[in-house]
């Protein structure tokens, strides 16, 4: 069993707005991955959302795409869909 703990009102969408203020980039070049409901502000917020295969019925249904899961290299299979591997 596991879980998400977070303060109200910071997530992890709040998260990288502070990484792009302090690395000055802009929020059109990000991507996140995700694969559980506290996942969707952060998808929702990055340029491309992308949900895990093996994500719950809401981040399936909200994500820009879905890869497979973990153990069958989504994350792989979404970076060569994205154009990230060269």
């Amino acid at each position: 069993m596991f879980g998400d703990l977070c303060v109200k009102g910071i997530n992890k969408a709040h998260a990288i707005d502070v990484i792009l203020e302090h690395l000055e980039a802009k929020q059109s070049d990000t991507i996140a991955f995700g694969d559980a409901k506290i996942d969707i502000p952060m998808l929702e917020y990055c340029e491309v959302g992308v949900a895990m295969g093996n994500g719950g019925p809401e981040i399936l249904a909200m994500a820009d795409f879905v890869t497979d899961d973990v153990e069958s290299d989504g994350r792989y299979k979404a970076f060569d869909k994205l154009g990230l591997l060269q």
